[in-house]
């Protein structure tokens, strides 16, 4: 349940798409945004939900996706996005941008996972920047009308002088006061030469205006930013179109949305001769997609995992109960077999007897390798690893969920390494499902503590020990129930929140690295796990 809301419940869209493109799982938010039951979204194409004119983008970067995905030999790559309109099931439009990776599911095929987020609101603020750049060239237009009409006074009567200073300086004042008004803006001509600039942009140069002004794009920039550039200004020269084209800077690695408006002069053919371009930080947008990104990996590794820990461990269990079933009665039938062989059985029967004890060994045998699978796994290599990085591992896999729970952490770590002989990652498993448990015990409480301690005990013999506590101020366990909460299949949660096997893995994985588990009610109201690992080096 904790996984349901962390993924059907998130702010932003997702949903998983195969290599055909049909949608085989969405979260809550997804549906929502378009307009659907989230059942009804299943084995549906995503280009259902794409505007027509649109749908061409989305198949060449989901061709893209797969082809790199294969080349990279199933390896997930950078996440490729792109921005196109959505259609909701009752035909209403919206701008989204599309953030996918490649992945794998369960049985090796391939498949995309796809962040959906709403940008309506972008595009909107995109409009009314795109209508303040035509605001702006309108207004370049009448002041040079303008210009031109007080020149043609001037000459003819120079007592109009003042007045077309005066008319001149307003227009200067208006134009200047509206470039001012933007982050950056820069006016460039057809050979990308520099005409004007704002402070704004002035700034980022970090030189007086006089150096910049007159000099070339290329001046200042690496050949393969120019060259970019230049790609720009030819396609708008030629279309007469805006255009918005992305940017990362190589001076300080942020990333801008530029905006190249044409801007045509005064000639009867009305050709283009200078371009103003306008650009936008957009660094801490593109920061958040990424950490959304990565985010909803991390939600995806850590469930998988629980669900494969929690599934090993169940079926473990349920193969020793049933071989344990099977050598009960086994034991008495053996027994009994053994006493007919001692009777004057004609040789017919002594024959039926030395067959049914043949099988009575396979399926003894049987049982036998049943137990033996349902073995709590060996780890296979110890490894002398340091404990301060299974606990700072565990709690970034767990961030989210604290983050979304308002848990304040409490830790202090050792200034010296914590050497312990492990399977990091096992450990790693044991120190999550802690934690995840005292979250969900803390559920309801207005303040909501977790107390992650280490510390070497004092006493002996345990000083060649290391005392490793998760504590939390839950609503407690009963005193009966502290040792039983360890126990295969027993849990202290509501019906359908667990199976309760997460402790009982948990014990079997600290008995196997040598160490010992064990639960006690705190101070504050809550419960405290304490483990105990014996160290590598004492």
């Amino acid at each position: 349940a904790r996984y349901f809301d962390l993924y059907d419940l998130a702010p932003t869209g997702y949903c998983t798409v195969s290599e055909k493109g049909l949608i085989l799982e969405a979260n809550l938010t997804a549906a929502t945004l378009l307009g659907v039951a989230r059942g009804a979204l299943v084995k549906q194409p995503l280009t259902r939900f794409i505007l027509k004119e649109d749908q061409t983008v989305y198949y060449r970067q989901r061709k893209k996706l797969f082809e790199t995905h294969s080349t990279n030999s199933g390896q997930s790559g950078e996440p490729l996005v792109c921005e196109l309109r959505m259609v909701k099931m009752d035909g209403s439009a919206f701008w989204a941008h599309l953030a996918a990776t490649a992945a794998q599911d369960a049985a090796g095929a391939p498949v995309c996972r796809i962040v959906i987020s709403d940008i309506n609101d972008c595009k909107r603020a995109e409009e009314a920047l795109q209508q303040a750049h035509d605001e702006l060239e309108q207004r370049v237009v009448v002041r040079t009308v303008e210009l031109r009409r007080v020149n043609k006074e001037l000459r003819m009567n120079i007592l109009g002088r003042r007045q077309a200073e005066g008319a001149l300086q307003e227009g200067e004042e208006k134009y200047r006061s509206l470039a001012a008004s933007v982050d950056s803006m820069y006016l460039v001509d057809r050979n990308r030469t520099y005409l004007f600039m704002n402070e704004g942009h002035r700034m980022r140069f970090g030189l007086p205006l006089e150096e910049i002004i007159g000099k070339r794009y290329g001046e200042f920039h690496s050949e393969e930013d120019t060259d970019d550039f230049a790609d720009c200004i030819r396609e708008v020269c030629k279309t007469g179109k805006s255009i918005i084209n992305e940017h990362r800077s190589e001076r300080d690695g942020r990333y801008f949305l530029r905006t190249f408006t044409p801007i045509m002069d005064q000639s009867p053919a009305g050709d283009i001769s200078k371009v103003v371009i306008v650009s936008k930080d957009i660094t801490d947008r593109k920061q958040a997609e990424k950490d959304l990104i990565k985010t909803v990996q991390q939600l995806h590794e850590t469930r998988d995992m629980l669900i494969q820990f929690e599934k090993e461990a169940a079926v473990g269990r349920l193969a020793a109960g049933v071989a344990h079933e099977l050598l009960n009665p086994a034991s008495i039938i053996s027994s009994r077999l053994q006493f007919l062989e001692e009777e004057n059985l004609s040789e017919p029967a002594r024959e039926n007897v030395r067959i049914s004890r043949e099988q009575l060994q396979r399926i003894v045998k049987t049982s036998h390798d049943l137990l033996l699978q349902s073995s709590a796994k060996k780890p296979s290599v110890l490894v002398g690893s340091d404990l301060r990085r299974v606990i700072e591992v565990s709690l970034q896999m767990t961030e989210r969920r604290i983050k979304e729970d308002h848990v304040q952490v409490e830790y202090d770590p050792l200034p010296e390494i914590i050497p312990v002989k492990m399977e990091r990652d096992r450990l790693v498993k044991v120190m999550v499902n802690l934690i995840l448990n005292a979250c969900d015990a803390m559920t309801g409480n207005q303040i909501k503590r977790l107390i992650i301690a280490v510390h070497r005990p004092e006493d002996s013999p345990k000083r060649y020990s290391i005392i490793l506590t998760v504590a939390d101020n839950g609503q407690g366990i009963p005193a009966g129930n502290l040792n039983r909460i360890f126990e295969p299949f027993f849990t202290t949660k509501d019906p359908g929140k667990s199976t309760g096997l997460g402790l009982s893995v948990s014990k079997g994985i600290i008995q196997e690295h040598g160490g010992t588990i064990h639960s006690e009610n705190n101070d504050m109201g809550g419960t405290s796990l304490i483990v105990e690992l014996p160290l590598d080096h004492p």
